[in-house]
């Protein structure tokens, strides 16, 4: 099988992966896409203050909200009037120069040229070569107003069309990036090498942060599965491990007790079933080597041979009822039942025994009595709060039955008028092998009757328990609303 990479190892190549995922991206948008993206930007800037221009363009400062937007937005403007001559020019530098912008003195006019194509001179600036493109696409289109980006790339420009024979030319170079793109890579490689160096060392800390408590938690994990149910687990370092923790505390406790269990059931087991067959093996050879001639003795050895073997099959059919119960997990069958039937069947069942042992079974039965539940289930409870009260009442051979309904529930109690059981013992008497009181009957003494009755009456959600006062009475309740 092939050994996988641990958490910490894991987590450190991710956060590389991811920090190399960043710096790819960051490299991308710095060089490759950096004049794509301020293009973009440029142009929508171009457009907004183009748009700001032409909303004051019949006012009377006009040529001073010009001087702002161009100088704020590094832009170059003229306004020309339809014979091409330059009304107003404007640029970045328009407040460096202040009214020099209007005179005829060359030497102050560091703009003036007489030589390029000849319009008018006196104005600060000459037109651009993009002008005659321009003037082309805004008569060759509908609108009063184009964009385009010049043939080389170099520049955007926008003309509108302002009334009066006015147009509006604004431009603004495209290519100025490029000579940062230089400085942005040699600055990103430091930046880059220097980034990676400290995401490999935080990467290799947080790995192991993280992973150290992980670690410990699969030790002591595997302690668990090594027999030791009290291992330490690390707390405090997050939320979602600490509840792991948690979880695997109470999984080793549980799996403690059950632990426990398995060796109590297993000396139990041994304990119950040695003594009969102890019996049966010492009485068979007591009648194979002394009492086979003497008919009388051998007829007293066969019946205590008979009787153990009974009390031994019973033992064994309770012991695997209740492991059967455990182990099932398949849904049961739950119906409106006659309960009141019920009672009387089971009761039915000891008639021959009480009329040979001289018990009374003293009953209260109430007609009609129903409950939603799985009928065989219900039996065997009441079989076996019968057979315990028969078990442990007094001399008087004495026992209850009583099934009402109380309150909207169907109320079963059998009572006996034993010793009863000391309080302290009372949370016990449901555990499995659990014998708390003298027994009259001798038969069956595996303690799992209560159990057993205890897990069927939690399937059915009923309510049930034992009275320990005067008299000891075993009860339970079933709801319609199973």
């Amino acid at each position: 099988m092939k050994k996988r990479k641990s958490f910490g190892v894991k987590l450190w190549l991710w956060f590389l992966l991811f920090s190399g995922a960043i710096f790819t991206v960051l490299w991308l948008l710095q060089t490759v896409f950096l004049q794509n993206f301020y293009n973009g930007m440029a142009i929508r800037n171009v457009e907004r203050a183009v748009n700001e221009m032409t909303a004051h363009a019949s006012d009377s400062n006009f040529y001073d909200v010009i001087d702002e937007i161009a100088v704020s937005n590094s832009l170059l403007v003229f306004v020309t009037d339809a014979d091409g001559n330059v009304l107003y020019s404007a640029d970045e530098y328009q407040r460096l120069y202040g009214d020099t912008m209007h005179t005829d003195d060359e030497s102050d006019n560091p703009y003036h040229s007489d030589d390029v194509m000849n319009w008018e001179k006196g104005a600060l600036r000459n037109l651009p070569y993009s002008y005659q493109t321009l003037e082309k696409k805004l008569d060759e289109t509908e609108s009063d107003r184009i964009g385009f980006v010049t043939d080389d790339d170099g520049a955007y420009v926008t003309g509108v069309r302002l009334g009066n024979g006015r147009t509006l030319s604004v431009s603004l170079p495209l290519g100025t990036v490029g000579g940062t793109v230089g400085i942005l890579r040699m600055q990103l490689v430091w930046v880059s090498v220097l980034s990676l160096v400290l995401c490999f060392c935080l990467a290799w800390i947080i790995s192991k942060r993280f992973g150290k408590p992980i670690k410990q938690i699969s030790h002591s994990a595997k302690q668990i599965a090594e027999g030791n149910f009290r291992p330490e687990f690390p707390n405090g370092f997050c939320a979602e491990l600490d509840e792991l923790s948690d979880s695997l505390v109470e999984t080793a406790q549980s799996l403690e007790k059950a632990k426990n269990a398995q060796r109590e059931f297993l000396a139990n087991v041994s304990h119950d079933l040695r003594t009969p067959l102890t019996m049966i093996k010492g009485y068979a050879e007591m009648v194979k080597e002394i009492s086979w001639r003497d008919e009388e003795k051998r007829e007293k050895d066969l019946d205590i041979i008979m009787r153990e073997s009974d009390r031994l099959t019973a033992m064994v059919n309770e012991i695997l009822e209740f492991s059967a119960m455990q182990a099932d997990g398949s849904v049961k069958e739950y119906k409106e039942i006659d309960l009141s039937f019920a009672v009387r069947d089971v009761i039915k069942q000891f008639a021959p025994f009480c009329e040979q042992n001289g018990y009374v079974m003293e009953t209260e039965i109430a007609d009609g009595v129903t409950a939603r539940a799985n009928e065989a289930e219900i039996k065997r409870v009441i079989y076996n709060f019968i057979d315990n009260a028969v078990n442990h009442t007094d001399n008087s051979k004495k026992i209850k039955v009583s099934l009402t309904m109380t309150d909207g529930s169907a109320r079963f109690a059998v009572t006996d008028y034993g010793k009863g059981i000391a309080d302290e013992k009372v949370p016990f008497i449901w555990d499995r092998y659990y014998t708390s009181r003298n027994r009259k009957n001798k038969t069956v003494v595996s303690g799992l009757g209560l159990s057993i009755a205890k897990e069927i009456l939690t399937a059915h959600k009923a309510i049930f328990g034992v009275d320990n006062r005067l008299t000891c009475t075993f009860w339970f309740e079933l709801r319609n609303d199973l």
